[in-house]
């Protein structure tokens, strides 16, 4: 698969204006490490309100496809109506589980899993189905946090230390599940040092 031409950093200023200026920073950032270009096909793994979803839809543009993915039927639902409300007809929300994206085979050119992964209750088959719906040579990015022990408790995720995965936990899960790593970011976000980014590569063949 070629590789995509990348949008300037500066197209995705002022589009997260509601979040202030680190929420627009992270915005150009993902939009470096996942190449996104126009027409490109792309998820958002737990997207919870779809504040990302849209930074993604704006990124691939009208000709690209951002799969927005929720667990509840009630998140998939407000998903659904998320591109109406805010005139973007290229994003289409889809229904997981614990276990599945939701998502079907070879449909993604790249993937966003932000402050996600740590939520997995069930992580091996979670990293199999985000690896199939990959295609080949496309990217996953995985924003996550250190373990913190003082946030609140998660019913059924693996027990890390607290509330987030280490780095080193992250990579080899995931390069054990068949990706390949990329890039690690570990000072991803400014004023939170314990916040960080990997990317990861499904490999080319």
């Amino acid at each position: 698969m070629p590789r995509p031409r990348t949008l300037p950093a500066l197209f995705f200023t002022g589009l997260l204006a509601g979040c202030g200026a680190a929420g627009a920073g992270e915005a150009e950032r993902i939009a470096e490490v996942l190449a996104l270009a126009p027409g490109m096909a792309v998820a958002d793994v737990g997207a919870g309100d779809g504040e990302w979803s849209l930074v993604l839809a704006e990124g691939v543009g009208p000709e690209g496809t951002v799969y927005a993915t929720e667990v509840e039927e009630d998140l998939v639902a407000e998903l659904r109506t998320l591109g109406l409300d805010n005139f973007r007809d290229n994003i289409v929300a889809v229904l997981g589980d614990e276990r599945s994206t939701g998502l079907a085979a070879g449909c993604c050119d790249a993937i966003l899993l932000r402050m996600v992964y740590h939520h997995f209750t069930d992580p091996e088959p979670m990293r199999g189905s985000l690896l199939a719906a990959l295609r080949p040579g496309g990217r996953i990015a995985v924003i996550d946090i250190t373990p913190q022990s003082g946030w609140r408790e998660l019913a059924g995720v693996p027990d890390r230390g607290g509330h987030g995965i280490e780095i080193e936990d992250l990579a080899a899960e995931m390069v054990g599940a068949g990706f390949e790593l990329e890039a690690v970011h570990p000072d991803w976000r400014s004023g939170d040092e314990d916040r960080y980014c990997v990317v990861f590569r499904k490999p080319a063949s």
